[in-house]
């Protein structure tokens, strides 16, 4: 019998699966040297990089080649620069800096490390996770509160990325007060309100959390119309509205407290009133990440995992909601939204 062996084409994508985590790595080296920074301000030869920097040129090439195959830096007669892309996120104190995000990112080379450990356990490796889930960590005072300000912070990127097209693709015309459960940042909440100048939000979230999304509320000129309250979503009670959004809280629970929380915002809701459920939801995101994000759940958290449309629906449909509706939002979420029916 003849077999034929692979082509290199053929290998290609698997290829590139085993060896993306140098891609990651070396942006994360980049960004904790300085090396955008230092070519923002003019090209630079590897020579004269490797002494601004304090490095060697052997290794110093060897980073900025990696950087150009990424396509982040530009190599012109000798010189590296950085490329438009870098520009924009990659330089810091620039608005769309990606840096504290990627800094997030690399926290977690550790712990993916024994990722094998934490699949064969079922158990967290980060020794600060609260068994309540996720959105839970760092609640205390003190150096707790301190890191979640600093993780919500990092990961406003991601939440900027599909703010507005949640805001776009949200059926809000008809709504006049909304609450946010576990608004994060609080970029959500701003902007849903500026895409419906009628719409007033309340935001709530753990107090590590709510300092950091009321200053992002002021610095947006939104105070007259989205209030920050600090408070246990799932504790707490909340002021009466006619919808409730939950965006990127459902997978930090496990499936009989998520259930319980949809359960609860049904009874809280108005015949007529609404639940929005934005979520990585992997079947309607476009993207790959949604489908990675069940593996940082794993090693940071006891009880949290991506749920699916279909889950989320069957919490739903048992808490009594009907007209359930769902559709893409952007690479990284979909948005499911259902109403209370009467009676």
């Amino acid at each position: 019998m003849t077999t034929t062996a692979p082509t290199r084409e053929d290998s290609s994508r698997v290829h590139s699966i085993l060896t993306a985590y140098l891609q990651s790595k070396a942006v994360f080296t980049a960004l904790d040297l300085g090396v955008f920074e230092a070519l923002d301000k003019a090209p630079h030869t590897v020579e004269d990089l490797a002494g601004r920097l304090g490095l060697s040129p052997r290794p110093t090439r060897a980073l900025l080649v990696a950087l150009k195959g990424l396509d982040l830096v530009r190599a012109e007669g000798g010189t590296y620069r950085n490329s438009e892309e870098a520009d924009r996120y990659l330089v810091a104190g620039r608005p769309d800096y990606m840096g504290g995000f990627a800094e997030h990112q690399d926290s977690h080379f550790g712990h993916f490390a024994r990722l094998d450990e934490a699949v064969r356990t079922n158990a967290s490796l980060n020794q600060r996770v609260l068994k309540k889930g996720y959105r839970d960590q760092g609640a205390a005072t003190g150096e707790g509160r301190e890191g979640t300000g600093r993780l919500i912070q990092a990961m406003r990127v991601s939440s900027r990325l599909q703010a507005d097209r949640l805001a776009a693709a949200a059926p809000l015309d008809d709504v006049r007060h909304v609450i946010d459960l576990g608004c994060g940042s609080g970029d959500y909440s701003i902007a849903l309100a500026k895409r419906h100048p009628g719409l007033r939000v309340t935001s709530l979230d753990y107090p590590a959390v709510t300092d950091l999304a009321r200053a992002n509320v002021k610095e947006a000129g939104l105070e007259d119309r989205i209030e920050v309250v600090p408070a246990d979503i799932m504790e707490d009670a909340w002021p009466e509205s006619d919808a409730v959004l939950l965006s990127h809280v459902l997978d930090g629970y496990g499936p009989e407290r998520a259930a319980h929380l949809v359960k609860r915002i049904h009874a809280h809701l108005p015949d007529g009133g609404r639940l929005l459920v934005h979520s990585h939801m992997p079947s309607l995101a476009s993207g790959l990440f949604p489908s990675m994000f069940g593996l940082i759940l794993l090693v940071n958290t006891e009880e949290g995992e991506v749920r699916d449309v279909d889950e989320i629906r069957s919490w739903v449909d048992a808490a009594g909601f009907r007209d359930v509706e769902t559709g893409n939002v952007s690479a990284l979420s979909g948005l499911l939204v259902a109403t209370k029916g009467s009676g």
